[in-house]
């Protein structure tokens, strides 16, 4: 009977699991959904009729482009949180968990990817966190599948060590400017990851253990949700341009907005202060396109060339030619 009572019990578990990644599996497509439908209401400035006729407009190749790049920020920090969490909670605890469990399910390589692909996509300012969580996650691992000691010193102790003594050394130059332009969030941002690399590669006490990890994993799982909304509401999912008029029909000397959609007769704009404008094409001059203002960087603190504010693959790029600020982009007429 308690053989047969336990196989019950264990069915019955199995088939929660399965229950819960089946809506695991359902929700996670339909985020990126809500995401792009906000970020069109956000843009029409939550009227329904206007975001009707941008969800009828739009490119998805836009829409697609808009969440990607987020992305490329976002799950390579899940995962290394992920990584890092569940391995302190072993060595710690030497327990299994539901966040022990999801951490098993990634690969290695996978793990490599991230790095590698938050390496070229983080800012400047967050690789010192790229490398406090990549060497985590090394000498957490080391020391889970009870490697030499001699390695887990090396990989937990000496190699963090090293690191951080490279990183200061290159890293010097942004960190005094930092602390000259008084900005305290970079400066933290520069200094204090590479220091603390040494203290997240050991276990914590057994008491903690299950707090330390889980606590943190719940935050971000509460918080991350917010920051992604907030950050996605920004990115730009329309052109944004900046057209001369004729001043006719009351339309104001420049038009400064998106432009959904251009015909033979009529283009259709969103301006910038979410009102939708059919304008006959005649009454139409010169256009220009005009930056983000989410592209127009908040600090000047760089290293060597490199603002704090750039990724990898952004300092690598071509650089783009500079232009003098168009006065039609601050709803000026040329001239």
């Amino acid at each position: 009977m308690a053989d047969g009572s336990d196989d019950s019990q264990d069915r019955r578990g199995g088939r929660a699991k399965s229950s819960n990644q089946e809506w695991l599996l359902a929700v996670l497509p339909a985020f990126p959904l809500v995401l792009l439908v906000l970020r069109l209401w956000y843009a029409g400035r939550q009227d329904t009729q206007t975001l009707l006729l941008l969800v009828q407009h739009v490119s998805p190749l836009g829409l697609l482009s808009s969440v990607l790049i987020p992305g490329l920020w976002i799950i390579p920090a899940v995962v290394l949180l992920i990584r890092v969490l569940s391995a302190l909670y072993v060595v710690s605890a030497r327990r299994s968990s539901l966040l022990v469990r999801a951490a098993d399910r990634i690969p290695d390589w996978v793990l490599v990817v991230a790095v590698a692909v938050a390496l070229l996509a983080w800012q400047l300012r967050f690789l010192p966190t790229l490398l406090m969580l990549t060497l985590a996650v090394l000498g957490l691992t080391v020391r889970e599948r009870g490697h030499r000691r001699s390695a887990v010193r090396f990989v937990g102790a000496v190699l963090p060590l090293l690191a951080a003594v490279v990183c200061y050394v290159l890293l010097a130059p942004a960190i005094a400017d930092a602390m000259h332009e008084g900005d305290r969030v970079t400066l933290l941002l520069l200094a204090m990851p590479p220091g603390l690399s040494a203290l997240l590669t050991g276990p914590v006490p057994r008491a903690f253990a299950w707090v330390i990890s889980h606590g943190v994993a719940l935050l971000v799982a509460l918080v991350l949700p917010v920051v992604v909304g907030v950050v996605f509401l920004r990115v730009p999912v329309m052109p944004l341009v900046a057209v001369e008029t004729t001043g006719e029909d009351g339309l104001p000397p420049v038009i400064v907005g998106y432009t959904i959609t251009v015909d033979d007769r009529m283009t259709t704009f969103l301006s910038t202060d979410g009102i939708v404008r059919f304008v006959d094409n005649d009454h139409l001059g010169v256009q220009t396109l005009c930056p983000d203002p989410a592209e127009i960087p908040n600090s000047r603190v760089d290293l060597r060339g490199w603002y704090v504010e750039e990724s990898m693959i952004s300092w690598l790029a071509p650089e783009r030619a500079t232009t003098p600020d168009d006065p039609r982009c601050q709803g000026r007429r040329a001239g």
